[in-house]
């Protein structure tokens, strides 16, 4: 029989043990250690051919997409290069040849409402041609913060998943931003091999299976 101050004091040191528990839990997880892990270059091959073996094609064939994650000279800041290619039609329709692409400035930093973190994107200024930014010269002058657009969600060591809140503020931050508008990540998660991330795709949001690729 266990004793009642036994049970008193197993009843204390519980809460205590789950403090204990989550404080390692954040500590294994820091700006640098979100950095290393979203990190990678992804593509949707595998997507791809799966969507090509459907039976029947009632919608848009899923395009090919490659999302290159680069790290910066400075702690806290990626390049996330999104690239699309579609058909001749649609990319003329865009203004372009035959692929698309976009490219966002991406901050990590601590949520200032809680110890989370945050995922803040920018765009790179009108002035700025956007083909020639680099991750090994980044310069912050020369990006707009989307900060009404900023992903939250969870950030653990083996998993992140964060997406942008739905008011219309992100709608109306996002107004200047033209055709990259939709390939802008409403949502993203990064688990295993896998980086999923949601764009809009001819008007409809479309999630893109992505893989790491050497």
């Amino acid at each position: 029989m266990v004793r009642p101050f036994v049970l008193i004091g197993l009843v204390m040191l519980a809460p205590q043990r789950m403090a204990q528990c989550e404080e390692r839990t954040a500590a294994t997880v820091s700006i640098v250690g979100i950095g290393a892990f979203l990190a990678g270059k992804f593509d949707n091959a595998a997507q791809v051919a799966q969507d090509r073996m459907r039976p029947s094609v009632q919608s848009p064939p899923v395009p090919h997409v490659s999302i290159t994650v680069e790290p910066t000279q400075r702690s806290g800041w990626e390049l996330w290069r999104v690239h699309m290619d579609v058909d001749p039609e649609v990319a003329r329709e865009a203004g372009a040849d035959t692929s698309l692409d976009a490219v966002w400035a991406i901050n990590i930093s601590p949520n200032t409402d809680d110890k989370s973190y945050q995922l803040i994107p920018y765009s790179v200024r009108p002035s700025v041609n956007s083909a020639a930014v680099k991750a090994s010269a980044f310069d912050e002058a020369q990006w707009f913060a989307l900060e009404a657009c900023a992903l939250r969600g969870d950030f653990g060591p083996a998993r992140i998943a964060a997406q942008v809140s739905g008011d219309e503020m992100c709608v109306a931050a996002a107004m200047g931003l033209g055709g990259k508008r939709a390939f802008f990540p409403s949502s993203i998660e990064r688990k295993g091999d896998w980086l999923h991330y949601q764009l809009m795709y001819l008007g409809n949001p479309l999630r893109i299976d992505a893989r790491a690729r050497d």
